[in-house]
This record gives C-alpha cells, structure tokens and sequence, in this order.
C-alpha cells in the first residue's frame, strides 16, 4: 500500500488521502495513521481517494471506519471517493457506504 497524502483541496477545504494498493491487513495501521495525521491539519473534512485500490478487505473496511470514528471525534467528516465498482461492492455489501458518502446497495 502507498500512501500519499494530497494536500488541501481547494473547492471543499479537505485534506485529500489517495491510496494505491491493496487496502488489506497489512495496510491497515498505515491507513488509520495517514487518516489521523490528516486530521490534525485545518480542514473542514477528510477525502480518502480509493481509485488506485483494487482490493479492498474488513481490514480495510476496518481501517476507514477507525478513521471515520477520528474524524468524528473532531467534528469533521470522512468521505470515501472514486471507489472501483469492486471496492465499492464490498463497501455496499458490508452497509458501510452511505457512511462515507458512496451510495448504498442497489
């Protein structure tokens, strides 16, 4: 998993996570660290960039929810976007998408 963390977007005032690799265990307290580091900035939200993950397990749904927890603890949110239609299925299929922003099982 490389992480890389994107800076503040300027239209929304969100720090922007992209993430490339597998979200899996082994990326999982990567993950989690990269989202809390992010968190400590002045932006209004949190943006994890899934479009260069092709594959995505609980520990990865594991790892976003953690984060989405960190964010709400400082009153910001923690948006998931560009998932792969895989990625997205597991998020839809686990019922975590509509907490990220992604919209629910069809």
């Amino acid at each position: 998993m490389t992480l890389a963390q994107g800076g503040v977007d300027e239209a929304g005032g969100a720090a922007v996570i992209y993430l490339e690799g597998d979200l899996d265990m082994q990326a999982e307290e990567k993950v989690v660290a990269e989202i809390e580091t992010a968190l400590d900035g002045p932006q209004r939200d949190v943006v994890v960039d899934l479009s260069a993950v092709p594959f995505l397990d609980s520990s990865g749904v594991r790892a976003l929810l953690r984060g989405r927890e960190a964010a709400q603890r400082r009153g910001v949110q923690l948006y998931v976007r560009d998932p792969r239609r895989i990625v997205l299925e597991v998020l839809q299929i686990t019922g975590v998408a509509p907490l990220f922003g992604l919209p629910g099982a069809a």
